[in-house]
């Protein structure tokens, strides 16, 4: 077990200890305060009456105390499991079963009179906030109290854990099964931060907005760079462009990572006026396919570059990345990161040439150990030879360049034996001057096994028709992906990333 990430919070506190670490609304910890505070926490999970097998929840905002606790149990030793708080009830009671969470930071926020009774069944509760830990029951603290009582000496006496547990289980959203859990180390986010350094350059001189959440791995991987080269996080708690904008300009942020949808309105907001946003040095988009018209559009409106890049939580994440120096490659989200092997198959399993679209596999130290408890998914997952099938459809230029070509594997439509690529319709019609979001989906047909649907919807005060859209489609994109239905909807269904949901736009 390492202790990578605290070396580095320790190092910068030495160095530079009134440099602010987090800024989370009114309140600014510096690295010094930061050290002292995960030092505290990492003392106090010793009190806790912890088993080999204990593993510590984190039912947070973005918020300090969120990477307090997670930077605690690193040095711990403890295994973290952060949770999707915008899951389903049923969903976050079986992560806590599968996992065999007995411990739990909650902010007040989560604290409701229809949680009380899954709450109280932890073994040890931590509350941030206002609210009365004692709603809980026995073994609940209020978090100061459980800072101020604990004894900074005793924070690097390791947590005895099983030696088949991870560092951290990050689940899967569970829009289409069961969440499942990928178990990952400390020391893979570090390696896989310091190789997205060499891509994207962060100083300690940069101040970066959080917006996504960090219990995704998008947020996190951010979060941690940041830490590791001794830089400023900005945390914001919603994904709301009015409040991105004004913490550009009120803490002259200089990067701002974001996913494409959020993009989409935050432009349009900004092209309104009354935002400065001069402190911006790039943004960074991930976590979807970036359409090349948005990417042009958020780079004339902002006035600065977006790098595109490309991960998996099962990856660490980052997998491709364009670089600061030369700027994104339109339809690319970048060259390999070191130490990441990439291929592309076919369905054989034969390895395609370049400019050849088929699976993106992918290898290296970054790729998780498996599935928590589901070895058999584990098994169809990665290879025997430790490639990992991403299920997203891509290739690979003569440059070593990756290109998502054609979405997920599981969305590609077939119709009457044509295979239609749903992320080339998007990207087409996301130059339609009235179209703010784009999902194209199959629909099953009995005559041509599925028909082609796009549900869309229109950017403020814009206004189309079906017929115009169809009109659209037929000039800008081959016959036979033309689709065959139109839906224009207020919007679209997305998850905590803001990434569109397909699965909940079939069931319509």
């Amino acid at each position: 077990m390492a202790l990578e990430f605290y070396n580095l919070i320790r190092d910068h506190a030495e160095q530079t200890p009134d440099q602010p670490a987090i800024i989370d609304g009114e309140s600014t910890i510096t690295y010094e305060q930061l050290l002292e505070q995960v030092e505290r926490f990492a003392g106090g999970l010793i009190n806790l009456q912890l088993t080999s097998q204990s593993k510590l929840g984190l039912l947070c905002l973005n918020q300090k105390e969120y990477l307090v606790a997670l930077m605690g149990a690193f040095l711990k030793g403890i295994t973290v499991i952060p949770y999707n708080f915008l899951l389903q009830p049923e969903d976050l009671i079986y992560i806590t079963k599968d996992a065999g969470i007995d411990s739990i930071i909650i902010d007040s926020a989560f604290i409701k009179p229809e949680t009380i009774s899954f709450l109280q069944t932890f073994k040890n509760k931590i509350v941030v906030g206002p609210t009365d830990p004692m709603k809980l029951g026995s073994n609940s603290l209020k978090y100061e109290n459980f800072l101020n009582n604990a004894s900074r000496s005793k924070a690097k006496l390791r947590h005895n854990r099983m030696d088949s547990i991870p560092d951290i289980i990050l689940y899967t959203s569970g829009t289409t099964a069961k969440p499942k859990g990928v178990m990952l180390n400390e020391s893979q986010f570090f390696a896989n931060s310091r190789d997205t350094l060499t891509h994207i350059p962060i100083t300690s001189d940069d101040r970066i907005i959080v917006a996504l959440p960090l219990f995704h791995s998008f947020g996190n991987i951010m979060a941690l760079m940041v830490f590791r080269v001794g830089g400023t996080l900005i945390l914001l708690k919603q994904f709301a462009p009015k409040s991105i904008l004004q913490s550009i300009e009120e803490h002259k942020a200089t990067i701002l990572p974001l996913v494409p949808t959020i993009y989409t309105f935050l432009v349009d907001l900004f092209a309104r006026g009354g935002y400065n946003v001069s402190s911006l040095k790039y943004c960074i988009s991930g976590g979807a396919a970036l359409p090349r018209a948005l990417l042009k559009k958020v780079e004339e409106t902002l006035k600065v570059s977006v790098i595109e890049g490309y991960g998996l939580t099962e990856t660490s994440p980052v997998i491709a990345v364009n670089t600061f120096k030369n700027g994104s490659f339109p339809g690319s989200v970048g060259p390999i990161v070191p130490n990441v092997e990439v291929k592309i198959i076919d369905e054989t399993g034969k390895e395609k040439s370049s400019e050849e679209v088929g699976e993106i596999l992918v290898r290296g130290k970054t790729v998780m150990q498996g599935y928590w408890n589901l070895p058999k998914e584990t098994a169809k997952t990665i290879t025997s030879d430790g490639w990992l099938k991403t299920g997203d459809l891509g290739h690979l230029d003569k440059k070593n360049r990756l290109f998502i070509s054609a979405g997920r594997k599981k969305d590609l439509i077939i119709r009457a034996g044509e295979n239609v690529s749903p992320l080339a319709i998007e990207n087409a019609l996301m130059n339609h001057p009235a179209v703010a979001e784009v999902a194209a989906i199959g629909v099953a047909d009995e005559r041509a096994g599925e028909r082609v649907k796009v549900c869309i919807a229109l950017r403020p005060e814009a206004t189309t028709i079906e017929s115009e859209l169809k009109s659209f489609c037929q000039k800008n994109l081959p016959a036979f992906m033309v689709p065959d239905y139109y839906q224009i909807m207020d919007e679209l269904p997305k998850n905590a990333t803001g990434k569109i949901l397909k699965t909940e736009l079939k069931k319509n």
